[in-house]
Protein backbone atom coordinates (compact mmCIF):
# COMPACT_ATOMS: atom_id res chain seq x y z
CA UNK A 1 0.00 0.00 0.00
CA UNK A 2 1.70 3.56 -0.96
CA UNK A 3 0.27 6.53 1.09
CA UNK A 4 1.91 10.12 1.04
CA UNK A 5 5.29 10.52 1.75
CA UNK A 6 5.06 13.83 4.45
CA UNK A 7 2.41 15.11 6.26
CA UNK A 8 0.92 18.52 5.85
CA UNK A 9 0.65 20.50 8.95
CA UNK A 10 1.15 24.61 9.82
CA UNK A 11 3.83 26.00 11.61
CA UNK A 12 4.79 29.67 12.81
CA UNK A 13 6.77 31.40 15.20
CA UNK A 14 5.77 34.47 17.73
CA UNK A 15 8.35 37.51 17.74
CA UNK A 16 8.06 39.46 20.51
CA UNK A 17 9.01 43.73 20.98
CA UNK A 18 11.80 44.55 23.25
CA UNK A 19 10.65 47.56 25.21
CA UNK A 20 12.24 51.12 24.72
CA UNK A 21 11.74 54.70 25.66
CA UNK A 22 13.16 56.94 28.29
CA UNK A 23 10.70 56.96 30.87
CA UNK A 24 10.93 54.81 33.70
CA UNK A 25 6.81 54.87 33.73
CA UNK A 26 6.49 53.43 30.32
CA UNK A 27 9.28 50.85 30.68
CA UNK A 28 7.43 49.01 33.46
CA UNK A 29 4.31 49.32 31.94
CA UNK A 30 5.45 47.71 28.85
CA UNK A 31 7.65 45.06 30.57
CA UNK A 32 4.24 44.29 32.89
CA UNK A 33 2.57 43.90 29.49
CA UNK A 34 5.27 41.86 27.93
CA UNK A 35 4.57 39.53 30.75
CA UNK A 36 1.17 39.07 30.99
CA UNK A 37 1.11 38.54 27.05
CA UNK A 38 3.74 35.60 27.01
CA UNK A 39 1.77 34.02 29.82
CA UNK A 40 -1.65 34.49 27.99
CA UNK A 41 0.36 33.18 24.21
CA UNK A 42 1.34 29.88 26.56
CA UNK A 43 -1.30 29.01 28.14
CA UNK A 44 -4.62 30.46 25.90
CA UNK A 45 -6.99 28.00 24.42
CA UNK A 46 -10.32 28.20 21.98
CA UNK A 47 -10.44 28.00 18.38
CA UNK A 48 -7.92 30.48 17.56
CA UNK A 49 -4.27 29.09 18.91
CA UNK A 50 -2.14 31.70 19.29
CA UNK A 51 0.56 29.76 18.00
CA UNK A 52 0.08 27.45 15.31
CA UNK A 53 2.73 23.95 15.70
CA UNK A 54 4.64 22.34 13.06
CA UNK A 55 4.92 18.68 13.17
CA UNK A 56 7.80 18.72 10.76
CA UNK A 57 9.89 19.55 13.45
CA UNK A 58 10.03 15.94 13.84
CA UNK A 59 12.68 15.86 10.57
CA UNK A 60 15.59 18.31 12.67
CA UNK A 61 16.45 14.85 13.98
CA UNK A 62 16.72 13.02 10.36
CA UNK A 63 17.77 16.43 8.31
CA UNK A 64 19.94 18.23 10.46
CA UNK A 65 17.10 21.13 11.07
CA UNK A 66 16.66 22.30 7.79
CA UNK A 67 13.12 23.66 7.34
CA UNK A 68 10.45 21.92 4.88
CA UNK A 69 9.12 23.96 1.96
CA UNK A 70 6.36 22.08 0.93
CA UNK A 71 4.99 18.82 0.93
CA UNK A 72 5.27 16.04 -1.60
CA UNK A 73 3.29 14.08 -3.75
CA UNK A 74 3.36 10.24 -3.09
CA UNK A 75 2.83 7.44 -6.03
CA UNK A 76 -0.76 7.09 -4.95
CA UNK A 77 -2.72 8.86 -2.28
CA UNK A 78 -1.79 12.69 -1.53
CA UNK A 79 -4.30 14.60 -4.16
CA UNK A 80 -3.36 17.81 -2.94
CA UNK A 81 -0.11 19.57 -2.11
CA UNK A 82 0.45 22.01 1.10
CA UNK A 83 3.17 24.77 2.19
CA UNK A 84 4.66 24.99 5.26
CA UNK A 85 4.97 28.66 5.97
CA UNK A 86 7.38 29.37 8.54
CA UNK A 87 7.04 33.23 8.73
CA UNK A 88 9.71 35.41 10.16
CA UNK A 89 13.14 35.28 10.99
CA UNK A 90 14.67 33.00 14.10
CA UNK A 91 16.37 35.64 16.64
CA UNK A 92 16.81 36.58 19.93
CA UNK A 93 13.83 38.13 20.12
CA UNK A 94 11.85 35.18 18.65
CA UNK A 95 9.85 32.39 21.12
CA UNK A 96 9.70 29.36 18.82
CA UNK A 97 7.10 27.14 20.28
CA UNK A 98 7.07 24.19 18.15
CA UNK A 99 5.44 20.23 18.65
CA UNK A 100 8.73 19.81 19.99
CA UNK A 101 8.06 21.96 22.53
CA UNK A 102 10.99 24.49 22.87
CA UNK A 103 10.72 27.61 25.46
CA UNK A 104 12.76 30.48 25.36
CA UNK A 105 15.31 30.79 28.40
CA UNK A 106 13.46 30.97 31.86
CA UNK A 107 9.66 31.65 30.55
CA UNK A 108 8.83 28.20 32.70
CA UNK A 109 11.08 28.38 35.35
CA UNK A 110 8.42 29.48 37.80
CA UNK A 111 5.86 26.68 36.38
CA UNK A 112 7.71 23.55 36.02
CA UNK A 113 9.71 21.52 38.16
CA UNK A 114 11.78 18.75 37.30
CA UNK A 115 10.66 15.85 39.95
CA UNK A 116 12.31 13.33 37.91
CA UNK A 117 14.66 11.07 40.22
CA UNK A 118 18.02 11.60 39.87
CA UNK A 119 20.99 8.66 38.82
CA UNK A 120 21.79 6.96 42.47
CA UNK A 121 18.60 8.47 44.08
CA UNK A 122 16.07 5.64 45.59
CA UNK A 123 13.48 5.96 42.83
CA UNK A 124 10.27 4.22 43.56
CA UNK A 125 9.92 0.83 42.20
CA UNK A 126 7.06 0.11 39.29
CA UNK A 127 4.46 -2.25 40.57
CA UNK A 128 5.24 -4.68 37.40
CA UNK A 129 9.34 -4.51 38.66
CA UNK A 130 8.14 -5.10 42.50
CA UNK A 131 5.85 -8.18 41.08
CA UNK A 132 8.90 -9.80 38.83
CA UNK A 133 10.68 -9.97 41.83
CA UNK A 134 8.30 -10.90 44.27
CA UNK A 135 7.15 -14.11 41.70
CA UNK A 136 11.28 -15.03 42.05
CA UNK A 137 11.32 -14.69 45.61
CA UNK A 138 7.97 -16.70 45.69
CA UNK A 139 9.83 -19.46 43.87
CA UNK A 140 12.67 -19.48 45.93
CA UNK A 141 10.37 -20.06 49.19
CA UNK A 142 8.20 -23.14 47.13
CA UNK A 143 11.64 -24.75 46.24
CA UNK A 144 13.27 -24.48 49.68
CA UNK A 145 10.76 -24.14 52.44
CA UNK A 146 13.24 -24.24 54.81
CA UNK A 147 15.32 -21.40 53.54
CA UNK A 148 15.59 -17.60 55.67
CA UNK A 149 12.72 -15.25 54.56
CA UNK A 150 13.36 -13.48 52.22
CA UNK A 151 13.56 -9.86 54.11
CA UNK A 152 16.54 -12.06 56.14
CA UNK A 153 18.66 -13.42 53.59
CA UNK A 154 21.74 -11.91 52.55
CA UNK A 155 21.71 -9.62 49.09
CA UNK A 156 24.28 -11.47 47.26
CA UNK A 157 22.62 -15.34 48.07
CA UNK A 158 22.23 -17.24 44.98
CA UNK A 159 19.06 -17.43 43.27
CA UNK A 160 17.20 -21.53 43.65
CA UNK A 161 17.38 -23.10 39.73
CA UNK A 162 13.92 -22.57 37.77
CA UNK A 163 13.06 -25.79 36.71
CA UNK A 164 11.88 -24.76 33.24
CA UNK A 165 15.30 -23.69 32.76
CA UNK A 166 18.51 -26.41 32.06
CA UNK A 167 21.65 -26.55 31.86
CA UNK A 168 24.20 -22.86 31.05
CA UNK A 169 20.76 -21.27 30.20
CA UNK A 170 19.56 -22.13 33.72
CA UNK A 171 22.95 -20.20 34.93
CA UNK A 172 22.31 -17.59 32.96
CA UNK A 173 18.49 -17.31 34.40
CA UNK A 174 20.14 -17.60 37.41
CA UNK A 175 22.83 -14.96 37.58
CA UNK A 176 20.30 -12.69 35.75
CA UNK A 177 17.77 -13.22 39.25
CA UNK A 178 20.96 -12.87 41.36
CA UNK A 179 20.92 -9.21 39.68
CA UNK A 180 17.85 -9.00 39.84
CA UNK A 181 17.43 -9.67 43.82
CA UNK A 182 20.44 -6.89 44.31
CA UNK A 183 18.68 -4.15 42.21
CA UNK A 184 21.32 -4.39 39.44
CA UNK A 185 18.89 -3.71 36.57
CA UNK A 186 21.11 -3.17 33.88
CA UNK A 187 23.10 -6.38 34.38
CA UNK A 188 19.80 -8.30 34.86
CA UNK A 189 18.94 -6.99 31.45
CA UNK A 190 22.29 -7.84 30.28
CA UNK A 191 22.29 -11.55 31.10
CA UNK A 192 18.43 -12.11 30.08
CA UNK A 193 19.49 -10.87 26.56
CA UNK A 194 22.18 -13.14 26.16
CA UNK A 195 19.83 -15.82 27.73
CA UNK A 196 17.30 -15.01 24.87
CA UNK A 197 19.49 -16.08 22.59
CA UNK A 198 20.71 -18.69 24.02
CA UNK A 199 20.55 -22.16 21.18
CA UNK A 200 19.18 -24.50 23.41
CA UNK A 201 15.96 -21.61 24.43
CA UNK A 202 12.73 -23.25 23.73
CA UNK A 203 10.04 -20.54 22.35
CA UNK A 204 8.32 -20.96 25.46
CA UNK A 205 11.43 -20.06 27.44
CA UNK A 206 11.95 -17.28 25.31
CA UNK A 207 8.14 -16.05 25.87
CA UNK A 208 9.20 -15.67 29.78
CA UNK A 209 12.62 -13.69 29.01
CA UNK A 210 11.09 -11.44 27.12
CA UNK A 211 8.21 -11.01 29.56
CA UNK A 212 10.70 -10.29 32.17
CA UNK A 213 13.52 -8.23 30.11
CA UNK A 214 10.14 -6.19 29.10
CA UNK A 215 9.16 -5.32 32.60
CA UNK A 216 12.60 -4.51 33.31
CA UNK A 217 12.81 -1.95 30.50
CA UNK A 218 9.67 -0.22 32.13
CA UNK A 219 12.22 1.40 34.44
CA UNK A 220 15.05 1.28 32.83
CA UNK A 221 13.88 2.60 29.39
CA UNK A 222 10.65 3.66 29.68
CA UNK A 223 11.17 5.08 33.29
CA UNK A 224 12.47 8.85 34.05
CA UNK A 225 15.31 7.74 35.93
CA UNK A 226 18.94 6.90 34.08
CA UNK A 227 21.18 3.65 35.67
CA UNK A 228 23.99 3.94 36.61
CA UNK A 229 25.90 1.68 33.14
CA UNK A 230 22.86 2.05 31.18
CA UNK A 231 24.19 1.95 27.53
CA UNK A 232 21.23 2.75 26.28
CA UNK A 233 20.35 5.90 28.37
CA UNK A 234 21.82 9.22 29.33
CA UNK A 235 21.09 12.24 30.87
CA UNK A 236 21.43 15.55 29.24
CA UNK A 237 20.82 19.39 30.67
CA UNK A 238 19.21 21.74 28.78
CA UNK A 239 20.25 24.46 27.19
CA UNK A 240 20.02 28.02 25.97
CA UNK A 241 18.46 27.34 22.23
CA UNK A 242 17.53 23.66 22.90
CA UNK A 243 14.56 22.09 21.43
CA UNK A 244 13.55 18.11 21.82
CA UNK A 245 13.96 17.98 18.24
CA UNK A 246 17.40 19.96 18.07
CA UNK A 247 18.78 17.64 21.49
CA UNK A 248 17.27 14.66 19.19
CA UNK A 249 19.34 15.33 16.28
CA UNK A 250 22.90 16.83 17.91
CA UNK A 251 23.33 14.23 20.09
CA UNK A 252 22.55 11.22 17.21
CA UNK A 253 19.73 9.98 19.13
CA UNK A 254 18.61 7.84 16.15
CA UNK A 255 14.41 8.10 17.11
CA UNK A 256 12.00 10.93 16.92
CA UNK A 257 12.07 13.73 19.07
CA UNK A 258 8.73 12.37 20.62
CA UNK A 259 10.17 9.43 22.04
CA UNK A 260 11.89 11.93 24.46
CA UNK A 261 8.36 13.73 25.49
CA UNK A 262 7.51 10.19 26.13
CA UNK A 263 9.81 9.05 28.72
CA UNK A 264 9.79 12.45 30.29
CA UNK A 265 6.73 12.63 30.98
CA UNK A 266 6.58 15.89 29.23
CA UNK A 267 3.13 17.67 27.88
CA UNK A 268 1.41 17.20 24.28
CA UNK A 269 4.43 20.33 23.19
CA UNK A 270 7.01 18.70 24.79
CA UNK A 271 7.75 21.88 26.62
CA UNK A 272 11.21 22.33 28.10
CA UNK A 273 13.51 24.66 29.83
CA UNK A 274 17.14 25.72 30.41
CA UNK A 275 18.44 23.89 33.15
CA UNK A 276 15.94 21.05 32.92
CA UNK A 277 17.24 17.45 33.12
CA UNK A 278 16.38 15.15 30.63
CA UNK A 279 16.54 11.42 30.20
CA UNK A 280 17.74 10.63 26.22
CA UNK A 281 17.57 7.23 24.93
CA UNK A 282 20.23 6.24 22.28
CA UNK A 283 18.89 4.36 18.91
CA UNK A 284 18.50 3.06 16.48
CA UNK A 285 16.00 0.65 17.09
CA UNK A 286 14.43 -1.82 14.80
CA UNK A 287 11.68 -4.66 14.59
CA UNK A 288 11.22 -8.07 13.97
CA UNK A 289 8.15 -9.41 12.74
CA UNK A 290 7.23 -13.43 13.48
CA UNK A 291 4.78 -13.95 11.18
CA UNK A 292 3.73 -17.39 12.64
CA UNK A 293 3.46 -15.79 16.24
CA UNK A 294 1.93 -12.63 15.08
CA UNK A 295 4.35 -10.83 16.79
CA UNK A 296 6.63 -7.79 16.58
CA UNK A 297 9.30 -7.44 18.93
CA UNK A 298 11.42 -4.05 19.10
CA UNK A 299 15.28 -3.77 19.59
CA UNK A 300 18.29 -1.24 20.10
CA UNK A 301 20.88 -1.23 18.48
CA UNK A 302 23.55 -0.76 15.68
CA UNK A 303 22.02 -1.96 12.21
CA UNK A 304 23.02 -4.69 10.39
CA UNK A 305 24.76 -6.18 13.73
CA UNK A 306 21.71 -7.97 15.62
CA UNK A 307 23.74 -9.83 18.20
CA UNK A 308 24.42 -6.52 19.68
CA UNK A 309 20.63 -5.80 19.96
CA UNK A 310 19.40 -5.36 23.23
CA UNK A 311 15.32 -6.21 23.48
CA UNK A 312 12.88 -3.66 24.27
CA UNK A 313 9.40 -5.65 24.27
CA UNK A 314 7.04 -6.90 22.04
CA UNK A 315 3.72 -6.78 20.72
CA UNK A 316 0.92 -8.01 18.82
CA UNK A 317 0.06 -7.04 14.97
CA UNK A 318 -1.99 -8.53 12.30
CA UNK A 319 -0.64 -9.76 8.89
CA UNK A 320 -1.88 -9.75 5.38
CA UNK A 321 -4.28 -12.02 4.42
CA UNK A 322 -3.95 -15.38 2.64
CA UNK A 323 -0.43 -14.85 4.15
CA UNK A 324 0.45 -11.52 1.85
CA UNK A 325 3.17 -10.46 4.48
CA UNK A 326 5.97 -10.71 2.95
CA UNK A 327 9.39 -11.82 4.16
CA UNK A 328 12.86 -10.57 4.07
CA UNK A 329 14.68 -7.53 5.53
CA UNK A 330 13.29 -4.18 5.05
CA UNK A 331 14.36 -0.22 6.08
CA UNK A 332 12.53 2.24 7.31
CA UNK A 333 11.89 4.42 3.56
CA UNK A 334 12.71 7.88 3.77
CA UNK A 335 9.95 10.83 4.42
CA UNK A 336 7.48 7.89 5.06
CA UNK A 337 6.69 8.46 8.88
CA UNK A 338 2.96 9.85 8.88
CA UNK A 339 1.13 11.12 11.50
CA UNK A 340 -3.10 11.16 10.60
CA UNK A 341 -2.45 10.12 6.51
CA UNK A 342 -4.78 10.18 3.96
CA UNK A 343 -4.99 7.13 2.04
CA UNK A 344 -5.90 5.62 -1.48
CA UNK A 345 -6.84 2.10 -1.56
CA UNK A 346 -4.45 1.17 -4.47
CA UNK A 347 -7.00 -1.81 -5.47
CA UNK A 348 -10.48 -0.09 -5.75
CA UNK A 349 -8.86 3.78 -6.26
CA UNK A 350 -10.99 4.43 -3.34
CA UNK A 351 -9.66 7.33 -1.45
CA UNK A 352 -10.12 8.20 2.40
CA UNK A 353 -9.29 12.22 4.32
CA UNK A 354 -7.10 12.28 6.87
CA UNK A 355 -9.90 12.57 9.51
CA UNK A 356 -12.45 9.88 8.11
CA UNK A 357 -13.22 7.35 10.64
CA UNK A 358 -13.34 5.27 7.77
CA UNK A 359 -9.84 5.41 6.95
CA UNK A 360 -8.50 1.73 7.48
CA UNK A 361 -4.76 3.26 8.28
CA UNK A 362 -5.50 4.70 11.52
CA UNK A 363 -3.77 7.56 12.64
CA UNK A 364 0.48 6.14 12.30
CA UNK A 365 1.73 4.95 9.14
CA UNK A 366 5.73 4.20 8.58
CA UNK A 367 6.46 3.13 5.54
CA UNK A 368 9.35 0.00 4.86
CA UNK A 369 11.21 -0.65 1.49
CA UNK A 370 12.65 -3.87 1.03
CA UNK A 371 16.52 -4.31 0.55
CA UNK A 372 18.18 -7.05 -1.22
CA UNK A 373 16.29 -10.06 -1.71
CA UNK A 374 13.39 -8.28 -0.56
CA UNK A 375 13.95 -5.26 -3.02
CA UNK A 376 11.11 -6.15 -5.18
CA UNK A 377 8.86 -5.74 -2.18
CA UNK A 378 7.46 -1.92 -2.20
CA UNK A 379 4.41 -0.36 -1.20
CA UNK A 380 4.28 -1.98 2.82
CA UNK A 381 4.12 -0.44 5.86
CA UNK A 382 3.35 -0.48 9.44
CA UNK A 383 0.19 1.25 10.38
CA UNK A 384 -2.30 0.96 12.98
CA UNK A 385 -6.14 0.13 12.27
CA UNK A 386 -9.37 0.67 12.73
CA UNK A 387 -10.66 -2.63 13.61
CA UNK A 388 -8.89 -3.78 16.67
CA UNK A 389 -10.60 -7.51 16.25
CA UNK A 390 -8.15 -8.12 13.15
CA UNK A 391 -4.73 -7.82 15.13
CA UNK A 392 -3.55 -11.76 15.77
CA UNK A 393 -5.09 -12.43 11.96
CA UNK A 394 -4.61 -12.41 8.53
CA UNK A 395 -6.79 -9.24 7.27
CA UNK A 396 -4.89 -6.89 5.70
CA UNK A 397 -3.40 -6.24 1.88
CA UNK A 398 -0.37 -7.17 3.46
CA UNK A 399 0.75 -4.61 5.56
CA UNK A 400 1.70 -4.91 9.44
CA UNK A 401 -0.98 -3.97 11.52
CA UNK A 402 -1.22 -2.78 15.35
CA UNK A 403 -3.39 -1.09 17.76
CA UNK A 404 -3.08 2.30 18.06
CA UNK A 405 -1.69 2.54 21.51
CA UNK A 406 1.14 0.32 20.09
CA UNK A 407 1.75 1.98 16.89
CA UNK A 408 2.03 5.27 18.58
CA UNK A 409 5.20 3.73 20.26
CA UNK A 410 6.73 2.48 17.56
CA UNK A 411 6.36 5.41 15.43
CA UNK A 412 8.47 7.45 18.34
CA UNK A 413 11.05 4.78 18.09
CA UNK A 414 11.84 4.13 14.49
CA UNK A 415 13.86 6.70 12.39
CA UNK A 416 14.41 7.30 8.40
CA UNK A 417 16.68 4.54 6.44
CA UNK A 418 18.42 3.26 9.91
CA UNK A 419 15.83 1.83 11.39
CA UNK A 420 15.47 -2.27 10.23
CA UNK A 421 12.39 -4.64 10.38
CA UNK A 422 13.34 -8.35 9.59
CA UNK A 423 10.12 -10.18 8.19
CA UNK A 424 10.31 -13.91 9.25
CA UNK A 425 7.91 -16.79 8.50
Amino acid sequence: MSLPSQQRSFGGRVGRKKAGGSARLIVIGVAALTVVGIGWLLTRGGDEPAVRTDSQAAALSEQAGAALSETRLSETGLSETGLLDHGGSESDDVMLIEDDGFVETGVLSARQEDSRPRAGENAPMSTALAALRERDAAADRAANPAAKSPAAEPAAAPATPRPEFGGDLASLMNAARDHLRNQNLVEARTVLNEALRHPSASAAQQAVIRSDIATLNEDLFFGRLVYPGDPIASEYTVQPGDSLARITYRKGLACDWRLLRRINGLDQRGSIRVGQTLKLVQGPFHAMVDKSDYRLDLYAGPPGAESQWVYIRSFEVGLGAADSTPVGTFVVKQDSKLINPNWRNPRTGEFFAADDPANPIGEYWIGIEGVGEAAVHTGYGLHGTIDPESIGSQASMGCVRMQDEDIAMVYDLMSFTVSEVHVRP
